[in-house]
């Protein structure tokens, strides 16, 4: 999962092959129904701690692993506007 959308996917799509409803998967995971249907649609403002109560009433995990950039340029643009940063210049003696 990279977005929101496929975090909202994912629970929908779990929720579904359960045959859960809205209603019952929202009182499973302690949250309303409404919250559960901004989740579904991949709202990018919602409380991290319920999105982990709705995965664990899935019997969901939350697993995080790295992967390799998409576009293999990713990380020579990433340096380039932000290497700068975090390299010290040297000191005057």
């Amino acid at each position: 999962m990279h977005t929101v959308r496929d975090v909202g996917a994912t629970v929908r799509e779990a929720r579904v092959r359960r045959r859960l409803t809205q209603a019952v998967l929202a009182a499973r995971a302690g949250v309303s129904r409404e919250w559960l249907v901004r989740l579904e649609q991949g709202h990018p403002r919602l409380e991290m701690q319920l999105v982990l109560d709705t995965f664990a009433a899935l019997d969901l995990t939350l697993t995080a692993a790295e992967s390799e950039p998409a576009d293999p340029s990713y990380e020579a643009r990433w340096d380039t506007v932000f290497g700068g940063l975090t390299e010290r210049p040297p000191e005057d003696d």
